[in-house]
């Protein structure tokens, strides 16, 4: 099953975990950490993504992820 989601500019795009990947890792990179492997699949495992849910749903999300692993300057 193939999911979508929603854009910030209303468009819908294909699902693509690996965009998520890439993101989570540029906001460690951003305060001179590196997530490893765990962290990484600990945050991804608890995402609750859904067909057609928004970039903002899933930032938020990661966020609140981030600050429950106590990675606060990352989120």
């Amino acid at each position: 099953m193939e999911l979508y989601i929603i854009k910030r500019n209303g468009k819908k795009e294909l699902f693509s975990i690996e965009k998520i990947k890439n993101a989570i890792i540029k906001a460690f990179l951003s305060v001179h950490l590196f997530p490893d492997p765990d962290s990484m699949n600990n945050v991804l495992s608890k995402l609750n993504i859904y067909d057609s849910i928004s970039v903002e749903e899933i930032q938020n999300q990661v966020e609140v992820i981030l600050m429950s692993e106590r990675y606060f300057a990352v989120a």
